[in-house]
């Protein structure tokens, strides 16, 4: 017959202080790579919400060109998901203008809300293309109205501007600098660099008035 021995080990369990030194490494650990972790997923959001922003005027100005057709691009300012007060330029689509009437525009594509916390700067140093009426003529071409977006009961605010079957756009062309139609995108929850008013990390959409050809800027 068969006899355990009595000197077989068994897996011991870990120890309180073993634990806690376990656990003591692992939130050193976090707090070593944590700062480096950060900019690095800040960079992606601005990535992601640069692509979104960059692959809509492309499809507007695309099918101006296609469909030889005005397309509307607008701007919406809606609030943050944390925060109904705090309205800020999140969110935008493509539409196919109705000479006819105004309000019968077709929708080109869905709206596209930005990944919060990004937004698009409404201060016109850093985003003139929504920068509507405050430099008395010298500046035209963009529009504003209000459209009642799905889901909402109340108008929500926008601010537009055209791609040209041509394949320009309505806005007019002005010397640079005041002539550089722009739109800059980051982070809002950013830390803000003391000298810009921005944060170091964000994204620049260039619109050429006359050609419509669109260039982009990053730090």
């Amino acid at each position: 017959m068969n006899r355990m021995n009595p000197r077989r080990s068994f897996a011991r369990a870990f120890s309180l202080v073993e634990l806690i030194i376990v656990i003591a490494i692992i939130l050193i650990l976090i707090a070593l790579i944590t700062p480096a972790v950060v900019p690095l997923l800040r960079a992606s959001n601005v990535n992601q919400s640069a692509a979104m922003l960059m692959d809509e005027l492309n499809l507007a100005h695309q099918t101006a060109l296609t469909q030889n057709r005005d397309v509307e691009v607008r701007f919406y300012q809606v609030a943050s998901k944390s925060d109904p007060n705090d309205l800020q330029f999140r969110a935008f689509r493509s539409f196919l203008p109705n000479p006819l009437n105004a309000a019968a525009a077709q929708p080109l594509s869905e709206i596209r809300y930005l990944p919060e916390p990004a937004i698009i700067s409404s201060n016109a140093q850093y985003s003139t293309l929504l920068d509507y009426g405050s430099i008395g003529g010298q500046r035209a071409g963009l529009m504003k109205g209000q459209e009642t977006l799905p889901g909402n009961t109340d108008p929500t605010t926008y601010i537009s501007f055209l791609f040209r079957s041509t394949g320009g756009t309505n806005l007019t062309p002005v010397d640079p600098p005041d002539g550089r139609w722009f739109l800059t995108l980051y982070l809002e929850n950013a830390p803000k660099n003391a000298a810009t008013g921005i944060p170091d990390n964000y994204f620049t959409a260039l619109v050429e008035p006359v050609t419509g050809r669109i260039r982009t800027f990053r730090p």
